[in-house]
């Protein structure tokens, strides 16, 4: 396969960074061609032989200039927040420029898969995908479920695990034994610039990727040892009782409430969201890439 040309629209979030780390490590300098090319609306940065940097605002009145900017572009790695205006923006640029690949901002659950379970849960998200597609654009949902970083999510930012850091506290929905698929960071940078560099015709609609996954149990006991304490069990529910749980607490928000994405994350993972490597088998062929970081 040749090397492909890349454009990245959004580097600032939290996977920017270590996207920008994967791409300056050397891994896959055989498969992309370079510079990649890095829409910002800095204007203090300069271009290297890795990145051109593109300043640019994302309206409406910007679309013809990023599209003549990206013309040509074999694959574009969306990173930006689900935001109408910006997604709105973004599919008329896809639509313009047409590129062999689009990977949208999907990181994170099943969306499909959590949309049953918690209604109206990132809507946009999947629309934006069917749009994408609807233009005859190859479009590769990545699903990681849970980020795991330090200083961030399942370590500092461990409520939808059912943990409260403060109280030292945790609630505990359905068996513990129930498994958590989970990917770090470092592995979903990588991930992407892999599925960026895979053969089209080889990639899904959809791909489901982990580091590893880990049992409830597992989680708590590790993170008693990371930080020295122990937890005492709140409460205790059943699946069915989250499920109810979760019912009245949107009944009471009058529906979807992003001040409770915590706590949805925490039903879904107790109605189980753990899948099988083979998608990650499929980017990284027996970790002949790299190796899966591990909480």
């Amino acid at each position: 396969m040749s090397p492909v040309s890349i454009a990245i629209i959004g580097l600032h979030g939290s996977l920017g960074q270590p996207i920008t780390d994967v791409i300056n490590s050397g891994l896959f300098d055989d498969k992309v061609k370079f510079p990649i090319k890095a829409l910002t609306r800095k204007d203090d940065i300069p271009s290297n032989d890795k990145f051109q940097y593109i300043k640019t605002e994302i309206n409406s009145e910007s679309v013809d200039y990023i599209a003549s900017e990206l013309s040509g572009i074999d694959v574009i790695v969306e990173l930006v927040p689900a935001r109408p205006d910006l997604i709105a923006t973004l599919e008329k640029v896809a639509e313009k420029v047409k590129p062999k690949l689009y990977i949208p901002s999907q990181f994170g659950c099943d969306l499909d898969k959590v949309g049953k379970i918690i209604p109206g849960f990132a809507p946009g998200k999947i629309q934006h995908s069917d749009n994408l597609r609807s233009f005859g654009i190859k479009t590769v949902d990545i699903v990681t479920n849970f980020f795991a970083q330090p200083n961030s999510f399942m370590y500092t930012i461990v409520q939808h695990l059912g943990v409260d850091p403060q109280a030292n506290t945790v609630v505990q929905m359905g068996p513990v034994e129930t498994k958590i698929p989970y990917t770090t960071v470092e592995d979903i940078a990588k991930s992407v610039i892999a599925v960026a560099t895979t053969p089209i015709e080889k990639l899904p609609n959809k791909l489901k990727i982990k580091s590893d996954s880990i049992t409830y149990r597992e989680f708590i006991e590790k993170y008693e040892l990371n930080n020295n304490v122990k937890l005492t069990i709140k409460e205790s529910l059943t699946v069915e009782e989250a499920n109810k749980k979760l019912e009245e607490k949107m009944k009471q928000s009058g529906g979807f409430n992003y001040q409770d994405l915590l706590f949805y994350l925490h039903v879904a993972g107790a109605n189980d969201l753990e899948y099988d490597d083979k998608d990650s088998q499929l980017i990284n062929p027996n970790e002949s890439i790299w190796k899966w970081q591990k909480y």
